[in-house]
């Protein structure tokens, strides 16, 4: 098995046993049925990501290609959700022991190692910025599932969501106003993949 096949092995196996952590202390400290625990943790984009992330690893530690194009799309949304996190919320939580340990599973340990992953191991240079308008598709998405499924727990998972409150209008141009952040940020990364992959042209030429 090649060094790409067993790092994405290590990050899928990251990803489940912390998913399965959160389930267990769910229906263990909370007294949560397994369906209770699973639909309440999927209303967030965190669990989302997540998921999705250790979907796309098991398939590559099985022996199928992961494009650039879609794990580039992975990247951009796990990078938002950390950065969010942390800007925001992080110093709102006091998690302790195994809570405190899911935690930075899924905000901090799993999104720095598919970061570090696709830096060494996604072609940078099949990227371009047409990529970036299929990579808002999964937040817009996320954003039409969390308002759905409010509609019956009247749970929004984020505030700006909260079609309730805000009204259709506003709550719309806030998802527009996301789409846009994530483009911005899609934009950096083909800019970051298009300097690495000139840089890696160049090493490769000097070595010629």
């Amino acid at each position: 098995m090649t060094l790409y096949r067993r790092s994405a092995g290590l990050i899928a196996i990251g990803v489940f046993a912390t998913i399965a952590l959160r389930i267990w202390l769910r229906m263990t400290d909370d007294g949560d049925t397994l369906v209770e625990a699973v639909w309440d943790m999927y209303r967030f984009f965190t669990l989302w990501m997540n998921t999705l992330i250790g979907v796309a690893c098991a398939t590559i530690a099985l022996g199928r290609y992961g494009s650039a194009q879609a794990l580039s799309g992975l990247l951009l949304s796990i990078v938002i959700v950390a950065a969010v996190y942390h800007a925001l919320l992080a110093r709102f939580n006091d998690f302790t022991g195994l809570d405190a340990l899911v935690d930075n599973m899924l905000h901090t340990v799993i999104p720095v190692a598919f970061v570090v992953f696709w830096l060494a191991f996604v072609r940078k240079s099949d990227l371009r910025f047409k990529d970036i308008l299929p990579w808002l598709v999964l937040p817009l998405v996320y954003c039409i599932y969390a308002m759905g499924r409010a509609q019956f727990d009247g749970v929004y998972p984020y505030f700006f969501l909260n079609l309730a409150d805000l009204g259709l209008a506003r709550t719309m141009l806030n998802i527009i106003g996301l789409l846009i952040a994530f483009a911005c940020v899609g934009a950096a990364i083909v800019l970051v993949a298009k300097l690495l992959a000139r840089f890696e042209q160049s090493a490769e030429d000097q070595k010629a």
